[in-house]
């Protein structure tokens, strides 16, 4: 057993990098983001990928799909031993259909400003306390100075997220499916969130919530231009942020509705009424 340990120690490295330069990812883990995007049936991937759900994630109360920069770190790490990254809802439904079909899912929701600003400081650090940014996103990013170099390269990547790392990727990306439709049960808003959250995770046996991967921040604020510029790429982000906040910064009803301003206000309505 040990030696087959050395062994995985020793090559993974190598067949990550090159399975990611053959799907065209700077991550590994992209390279199954990848697959949840492709067309074709299901079954062929699973049965490709062959993926396999860690114990502790497959039995825990509660599936977090985490999405970067909205203190989702604390969260994960009370409630697994593993670490599932950054994995989206599309991934889950991919590869792990029967366990999402029964799992109780729920995301955490910021202010898409804030949130881009803290993007914006992990990527002038380098990344938080606790999370290194990969070398390959790095590369990437390596002419970013300013926020409207930020602006202009997520702009050039022209929708295709995975050409982006996962802290700047829209929140969006995470809780909705191909058809931009929301699939998360429970969606918390970060700022209003209180001690509902604590205590809606206590109830699922979850301990507490310590803060992790804290990130250095400088008091920042954006022009009107780069405000109308962030509103463009992150659209239906901005749209899911007013939709929680006139709900009092949690909702469990917007499982299967569709990211549209439409939609998301008939939904205000019928839950008025």
């Amino acid at each position: 057993m040990g030696t087959i340990s050395a062994l995985k120690a020793r090559y993974n490295p190598l067949i990550e990098r090159v399975g990611s330069a053959l799907f065209g990812v700077d991550q590994y883990a992209d390279i199954f983001e990848r697959l949840a995007l492709a067309p074709g049936p299901a079954w062929l991937w699973r049965l490709l990928a062959r993926r396999r759900l860690a114990h502790d994630i497959a039995t825990a109360p509660l599936l977090f799909i985490h999405v970067p920069k909205n203190g989702g770190t604390s969260v994960k790490r009370a409630l697994y031993k593993s670490d599932p990254g950054h994995a989206s809802l599309r991934y889950y439904r991919r590869f792990f259909p029967r366990h999402l079909a029964q799992a109780e899912t729920f995301a955490i929701v910021r202010e898409p400003t804030e949130r881009f600003l803290s993007g914006y400081d992990f990527l002038r650090n380098g990344g938080g306390r606790d999370v290194r940014i990969q070398p390959g996103p790095m590369r990437r990013m390596r002419q970013v100075r300013t926020i409207d170099d930020f602006l202009d390269f997520l702009e050039a990547a022209n929708g295709n997220w995975l050409k982006v790392d996962t802290f700047a990727r829209p929140q969006s990306w995470y809780v909705a499916d191909r058809a931009g439709i929301v699939r998360v049960r429970h969606l918390w808003l970060l700022e209003e969130a209180g001690e509902r959250l604590p205590a809606f995770l206590a109830a699922h046996g979850a301990p507490g919530l310590p803060h992790a991967n804290r990130t250095q921040r400088e008091r920042r604020a954006l022009t009107g231009g780069q405000r109308e510029r962030l509103e463009r790429l992150y659209a239906e982000d901005f749209l899911l942020y007013a939709a929680l906040k006139a709900r009092g910064g949690y909702s469990d009803a917007l499982e299967g509705v569709p990211l549209s301003a439409s939609s998301l206000r008939e939904t205000s309505c019928s839950t008025a009424s």
